[in-house]
This record gives C-alpha cells, structure tokens and sequence, in this order.
C-alpha cells in the first residue's frame, strides 16, 4: 500500500482481480468503498485476464510488478484511477508503467498523484534504476502527467512517444 496526499494505493491480489473484473461493484463492496466511477474498459479486461492473472498465478514473479494498482481517494472512499507496471525490472533495471483514470475524473490531478506515488514506490524497490511510459502524440493529458513527474521525452516511434524517469 501507498499512501499520497489524497490516495491510498493499493496492488490488487488474485482474488481481487477476480472481483474487477466480474462486475463494477463487487470489488468495492469487498473493500467497504463507495461505488464511483470505475469503468473496467474491455482493453483492461483482456489485459487482466490474458496476462495479470496468468502471472500472478506464477510464483516465480512478483505480484507487485505485474497486478493492477488502484488508486482510492479516502474523502470520497471511491476509486479514481488505475495503473500498473508491465513486469520485474529487466536486465537494465527498467520497469514499464502504464496508467488511466476514468472519464469523468480526467484533470482533477488524480493520474500525477498516482503516477508520483508509484515511481517514489519504485525508486525503492531493489534492481529499479529506471521508469518509463509510452504515450500517444495526441494525449496531450497523458504527456501532462509525466512531465509533472519529472520524466523526459526520450524517443519517438511512429505515433507513440517514450518517456524515462531515471533515478540518480
């Protein structure tokens, strides 16, 4: 668990991915939260379904970097935002972030916070020397969010931006 100004966020076990994804509340209900605006997008489903939980059910890897984080805002007792890291630190110490909000929470700080809270929770773990995140050219939000945080562009391949947060 992670605590930021306004959020706690929590790695989802296997049991809990479970409750995500078979429907919008039971999750919540599991957790004593408030139903909010949670929306399990079907990409989400499948990435969860397809690669999550398959490795989660692998005892050989850390659950930490590969379930699903969720955000709760405790005024609200709601979830407000998603991300997750894309796997263990590879050879060069590099983990992959990817992250979203739901749609009627967009700019009301919730992903920066996230996002901070995530990378200073990496920035401790052994083995991770480096963040990065992709973004489209058009989600100017998203750039927004990584820029907040401190991370810089690095590449561009073909209509996909990468970005790094390197730690000194």
């Amino acid at each position: 668990m992670i605590t930021t100004s306004r959020l706690t966020l929590i790695p989802l076990t296997l049991d809990q991915l479970r409750l995500y994804i078979a429907d919008n509340y039971r999750l919540e209900e599991s957790l004593g939260l408030q139903k909010g605006n949670r929306v399990a997008g079907e990409l989400v489903l499948s990435i969860i379904m397809h690669f999550t939980i398959p490795r989660l059910q692998d005892p050989t890897r850390d659950p930490l970097f590969h379930t699903m984080w969720l955000a709760i805002d405790r005024q609200k007792q709601q979830f407000v935002a998603e991300a997750k890291f894309k796997g263990e630190p590879d050879e060069t110490g590099t983990v992959e972030i990817g992250y979203g909000t739901y749609p009627s929470l967009h700019r009301l700080g919730y992903m920066s916070e996230m996002v901070s809270g995530l990378v200073a929770w990496a920035e401790q773990q052994p083995g991770v020397r480096r963040v990065v995140a992709d973004t489209d050219t058009e989600n100017v939000a998203s750039q927004k969010v990584l820029e907040k945080n401190g991370f810089r562009l690095f590449d561009r391949i073909e209509n996909m931006l990468w970005w790094e947060y390197t730690f000194d």
